[in-house]
Formats: C-alpha cells, sequence, structure tokens
C-alpha cells in the first residue's frame, strides 16, 4: 500500500512538473504558442502514453493551457483520456492556475470530473488542489502540498459507493452501502510518515458467495491517527459498531445504538508491518463484554508473545448466547438458560497461557430439556501453569442431574498446568450422600480431558431415587463403594459394583460405562446380578397382581442408547431352594399369560374363579434381545413350547409359552398393554 501510494505521487509529481515547465519555458522564448507530445513517459510503478501539452501565451502576464494523456498505468489501474486545462494562468516567479479543470474518461469508478487550481514555485515546491471532483455519485476534494520532499495530502470522500470496490473483493462477494472519509497523509521521500483518518460506513451490507460472512445494514465509525519515527508506527485507532447484524460462520451479533460494539488500540507497529505492540486494547461488546488490557503481537507468524487482559462479563447471557453456543451446537450445551456475572484475567506468554483468574457471582445455569442444572453458582478459580498452585474454590445451592436433585456443594480445589485436584467432597443426593476422593482432571493444557476419583454412594434412599423418576414406590437404599471411576474420550466409566439393597434382597451392578454421557444419544453399558429378591415385595409395588417366593437371575450385556434399551440377556429364575413358600395369585396368572402372548386366562370364567391364588413349582423367564427381536424361553416343556410357570398341586396352573420370538417393539407394547397372544393355561 505504501509503495503504491508513492508510486501514485511520484507520477502526479512527474506529470505536473513536466506540463508546468513546458508552459513556462517560451516565457523566455518569446513564443506565442507551443504544442509538445511526447509517445510515453515512465517511471517506478507508473507509465503513461499519448501525452499532449498545448500553450498559447495571452499576454505578459498569463496564458493558456492544456494537457491530454491517452492512458495512464498505474498502482494495477488504467485511467484513460486524461484531460487537463487552465484557461488562465498566471505567469511570473510562481506559475499558478486558479481555474483549471481535469476531467478522466475512463477509471475504476468510471468517468470523473471537477475543478482544480495549482501553484509551481519550483520542481521541489508546488501545490494542487482538486475542488469537488465528481465520479459516480461520490465528490472527492483532494489538497496535495510540496515542499522539499516533504508531500502533505488532506482529502475529503464523500458518498462513495461501496458496491464500486466489489471487483478487489473475492468472486462473488457483494457490497452496498456507502462511506464517508476525509484526512490527511504526510509523504517524505514517496513513503507514508503520517496518517490522519475519519471514516464512516453508513447502510454497509456485504455478503460471501457460500453466506458464511455476512453484515447487513452497519453502520460503522473509524479513526485513525499514526505516525512514522525511526521505522516505527505509534498511533491510536477507534472504531465503532453502533448498528447493524453480524454473521461470521459459526458466531452471530446484533448490534443496537444503545448498545455499540467499541474497540480502541493503542500502540507501535514495526516499519515492515510484521511487529504489533499494544500499549492498551479496549473492546466492548454491547453491555455484555468488556475487555481491557495490553499485548504484543508477531504478525508475520501469526503468534501472540504476551497478552494480558481483564474481562468482564455482566450478562452471562448474552456471552453464552454470542461466544459459546455457536461452538457446541448439537450438543447438550446448545440449548441452556444462563444468568450470572463473570470477571477474570488471561496471561499469555510466548503464545501460551500463563495464568488464568475467573470469577463467578449468582450464576445459574438450566439444560432447557431437563439434562442438567445448577443455581447459584459462584466459584473463584486459580489457575497457574507453573509455580505453586492457588487455591480455587466451586460453591452452588442446588442441582439436578435429569430428574435426580442434590444438595449444596462447596468445592475446595488447586489448579496448575493441566491438572486440577479436588480435596474430598461430599453431596447431598436422595436423603444420602455422595463422597468423591482421590479427583484428578487432567489435560487442561492439550484438549483430551479425563479424570479420575474413588467415589463412595452412602444411603442413597430408594424411595426418593423412584419418586424423582416417577417410578412405583420402592423402598430400600443403595450402597456402593467404588475403587476407580474415570472418564476418558467422552466414556465415563466404574471399576466395582453398585449395590442396591431392594425388595429384601439385593441387585450387584457391575461393568457400568456411559459414553457421551451430556450429548444427544448416550450409550449405557452394564450388567445386573439378582440375589434373592421377595417376589411379593416387587409384585405389589408394581401392583402386577400377587406373587410370592424368591427370584434370582442376572441381566448381562444391558445396553441403552438415548435411554432406549437396545440389547441385554436376561434370564430371571425361583432360586433352587427357595426358602419363601410358592403361590400366585389369578390376576398374576392373567398378567404373565398377556405379557408372553396377549390372550388372558381370563380364570374368573372358569370353576377356577373360587380360588385366590395357586401353588407353583417354578417360575422362569428369559429373553435375549438383539436388534429388532426378542428371543424368549423358560422352563423346558418335553410337551413342547416352555414353562413360565409350573405347577404344583392341585388345582395346577401351568403357564407354557409356545412362540420363542417377538418383535420387540410387540414386547414392550405388552409389558405396557398386558395384551398378549399364543400363551396356553393348563
Amino acid at each position: 500500500m505504501v509503495s503504491d501510494t508513492g508510486n501514485i505521487i511520484t507520477c502526479l509529481r512527474g506529470w505536473l512538473c513536466a506540463c508546468l515547465l513546458l508552459c513556462w519555458l517560451p516565457v523566455t522564448q518569446a513564443v506565442d504558442e507551443l504544442h509538445f507530445s511526447m509517445e510515453s513517459m515512465a517511471g517506478e510503478g507508473w507509465e503513461l502514453g499519448g501525452l499532449e501539452v498545448d500553450l498559447t501565451l495571452v499576454d505578459d502576464a498569463f496564458a493558456s493551457a492544456a494537457a491530454t494523456v491517452g492512458a495512464l498505468q498505474i498502482a494495477g489501474e488504467t485511467l484513460e483520456k486524461l484531460q487537463l486545462r487552465c484557461p488562465t494562468m498566471e505567469l511570473g516567479d510562481v506559475l499558478s492556475c486558479a481555474d483549471g479543470s481535469l476531467e478522466i474518461a475512463g477509471s475504476p469508478f468510471g468517468p470523473v470530473a471537477g475543478r482544480l487550481a495549482w501553484r509551481y514555485f519550483d520542481a521541489g515546491h508546488w501545490q494542487l488542489k482538486l475542488k469537488a471532483m465528481r465520479f459516480s455519485r461520490a465528490r472527492l476534494l483532494l489538497d496535495l502540498d510540496l515542499t522539499g520532499k516533504r508531500l502533505q495530502i488532506g482529502f475529503n470522500l464523500q458518498d462513495f459507493s461501496l458496491p464500486l470496490l466489489a471487483k478487489y473483493f473475492p468472486k462473488g462477494w457483494a457490497l452496498a452501502g456507502n462511506v464517508n472519509i476525509q484526512g490527511g497523509l504526510t509523504l517524505e521521500e514517496a513513503a507514508v510518515t503520517s496518517v490522519q483518518v475519519e471514516a464512516s460506513l453508513n447502510g454497509f451490507s456485504y455478503s460471501s458467495e457460500d453466506g458464511l460472512q455476512v453484515g447487513e445494514d452497519l453502520s460503522l465509525r473509524l479513526d485513525v491517527d499514526a505516525s512514522k519515527t525511526k521505522d516505527v508506527w505509534q498511533g491510536r485507532m477507534a472504531a465503532r459498531l453502533l448498528q447493524g447484524q453480524l454473521y461470521a460462520d459459526p458466531f452471530f451479533l446484533e448490534i443496537d445504538e444503545e448498545k455499540p460494539v467499541k474497540l480502541h488500540l493503542q500502540g507501535k507497529l514495526s516499519g515492515d508491518g510484521e511487529r504489533l505492540e499494544l500499549r492498551r486494547l479496549s473492546a466492548d461488546l454491547g453491555a455484555a463484554l468488556s475487555l481491557q488490557g495490553e499485548a504484543d503481537v508477531d504478525l508475520a507468524a501469526g503468534r501472540l508473545p504476551k497478552l494480558n487482559l481483564h474481562f468482564r462479563a455482566a450478562d452471562l447471557g448474552q456471552v453464552y448466547g454470542m461466544m459459546l453456543q455457536p461452538l457446541v451446537i448439537g450438543s447438550a450445551l446448545d440449548d441452556l438458560d444462563v444468568s450470572g456475572r463473570m470477571q477474570g484475567e488471561l496471561r499469555i506468554v510466548a503464545n501460551e497461557p500463563q495464568a488464568l483468574s475467573l470469577v463467578l457471582q449468582q450464576a445459574h445455569v438450566e439444560q432447557k430439556s431437563g439434562q442438567f442444572g445448577l443455581s447459584g453458582v459462584e466459584a473463584d478459580i486459580q489457575w497457574r501453569r507453573s509455580g505453586a498452585p492457588q487455591t480455587s474454590r466451586l460453591r452452588w445451592n442446588k442441582g439436578h442431574l435429569y430428574k435426580i436433585a442434590f444438595g449444596a456443594l462447596d468445592a475446595v480445589f488447586s489448579a496448575r498446568a493441566g491438572e486440577v485436584i479436588l480435596q474430598p467432597l461430599s453431596l447431598p443426593v436422595l436423603d444420602g450422600r455422595l463422597q468423591l476422593e482421590d479427583f484428578r482432571l487432567g489435560g487442561l493444557l492439550d484438549g483430551e480431558l479425563h479424570w479420575q476419583a474413588r467415589a463412595e454412594l452412602k444411603d442413597i434412599r430408594l424411595g426418593a431415587l423412584s419418586q424423582a423418576l416417577d417410578w412405583p414406590r420402592l423402598d430400600g437404599s443403595l450402597q456402593a463403594s467404588i475403587p476407580r471411576l474415570h472418564y476418558r474420550d467422552a466414556m465415563l466409566g466404574m471399576d466395582g459394583e453398585l449395590l442396591v439393597d431392594v425388595f429384601g434382597g439385593r441387585l450387584v451392578v457391575e461393568g457400568l460405562k456411559l459414553e457421551d454421557p451430556l450429548g444427544v444419544a448416550p450409550v449405557l453399558e452394564t450388567s445386573v446380578r439378582l440375589h434373592d429378591l421377595d417376589l411379593e415385595q416387587i409384585t405389589q409395588a408394581f401392583d402386577f397382581g400377587r406373587i410370592e417366593g424368591s427370584l434370582e437371575g442376572y441381566i448381562r450385556n444391558l445396553q441403552l442408547v438415548a435411554w432406549q434399551v437396545t440389547g441385554f440377556d436376561a434370564s430371571l429364575r425361583s432360586p433352587a431352594r427357595d426358602r419363601r413358600r410358592h403361590r400366585i395369585s389369578q390376576r398374576a396368572i392373567d398378567n404373565l399369560t398377556e405379557l408372553g402372548n396377549g390372550a388372558s386366562a381370563n380364570l374368573s370364567a372358569t370353576m377356577l374363579r373360587f380360588f385366590e391364588d395357586f401353588a407353583y413349582e417354578r417360575l422362569a423367564l428369559k429373553v435375549h434381545l438383539r436388534g429388532a427381536m426378542a428371543e424368549l424361553d423358560g422352563v423346558s416343556n418335553p410337551a413342547g413350547g416352555y414353562y413360565i410357570v409350573k405347577g404344583a398341586g392341585l388345582p395346577r396352573i401351568d403357564v407354557i409359552g409356545r412362540n420363542h420370538k417377538v418383535a420387540w417393539k410387540d414386547l414392550l407394547s405388552r409389558i405396557r398393554d398386558i395384551r398378549f397372544d399364543d400363551m396356553i393355561v393348563e
């Protein structure tokens, strides 16, 4: 840019000096008329062709002059048919023209025409004014003053139509709006040494061909003041976006006149444009976020040798909507209600973060579909890359994970380099407690987050759990001692067992893994063992009809995707030596019959209606689910089919299944509606 400016000025100076010297020549030679032509003239970065100069002497004090140029090539552009006229040029020690004109038939912006004036003292001292130059709908005023090796330029451009610049943008970009710009430049030996610019863009709109960069009806004010000393630029720049909409994939920003976007920079720039030192950096994104700081920027290498940045957010909801939400579209963090305040400081040295201080106040986060939520969050987080770690704290009043509520937390931890170490904590949940010890989180610096901990669950009440999940009332408790709970690559895993004391027996949960727990479709895998459960308590809890006896078995390779069952192997049966008596009610027989096939036994319509319950020898059901089909089985029956309930005594009731395969969706429907077929009662 500096080189192009120097070439333009050198060209203008060369052309003007040549024309004026030719005009001055006949004054000493007593010639009334002079015509001069030159096929071409060139200098560094410019070339003109077809130069014609005409001079007519009016009297000893005045002359008329005209010059034309067929074409001028400069800065990669071509100007065609330039005409310079001065009907009354004053002669003497100073050549001057007060009422000249300039016309350009062809330019990148169309025809150009306007008035001009000049004063020529000598080759090292002249002045040129372009007055009310018009092209398209724009108006340009230009004032040039050369004294020795210093050229000062003042300019004022009004109503310049931005679509005229479309060809300088990548193919397919669209532009709209206009710009007003005024200011001045100072050049020493054709090199710019100072710049003062005030610009305003109104109704500014743009869009890239792919639609990923869009601005709509923007109003921008820009102020630049800079000077160059000893090959170093010093100055300031201030910009204000007053209104409009901005989209730079994936970020969107809407600007309100009452809450404009502001940017202020003050500092130094190396002469080669490769190093920027900002002594002051200030930015306001409306009323949502403000930044203050200082920085060194290696523009050539795209690195940040130093940054000290203070930030403050008065509205975390706006900051989340502008800066975080666009980066997490499609995840559980894409749809949050966020409120609260934040402030802090970030320090970067040699392109690497060295320290972060973050304070959260009165923060609230709620995932709109109900996956999780926290309220009353307060935090004082201190992180250092090196040196002694500082104490950090995190508190909240309450929260929930899905429908499971938990109580207040006050966590103390230290953060250093890529690791966070948490002191032992206790979290109230479901009338019991979750205790974490030896919690370590790593991968903060390499982006591969992972953590591990020891955990204990104490006195988790199943009544509170069933109420939270809208299940039938369950009595009992959940206890667990988990030697290792770990998370890596979006996979949460558990070493050890969960022990659930329920229904007079025990459930043992093992091999628990949860992939992408906060994603759109989390995947859970586990296995469960059943020990000595009381069927009477189970059937009463689920209002199934009374069954007395014990239940044991397993559910292996249980898999849920997006919390929907997709596979398992289950075997539920009566123990071989059951200590509980075996009785089953009419209603339970009807429901088991319908569960297996859909056809009710309808014992109430037979002579068996006089019996409230019946004895049975064994109860068993096996289900193997893979994909869309479920395979059913029970106790082998030599006569065909399989026993779900094998009766005993008189009257004897057997529930026998004949169909070994059923669509999983049909089996689910049977569980919900108790309607099935192809089952016989003997």
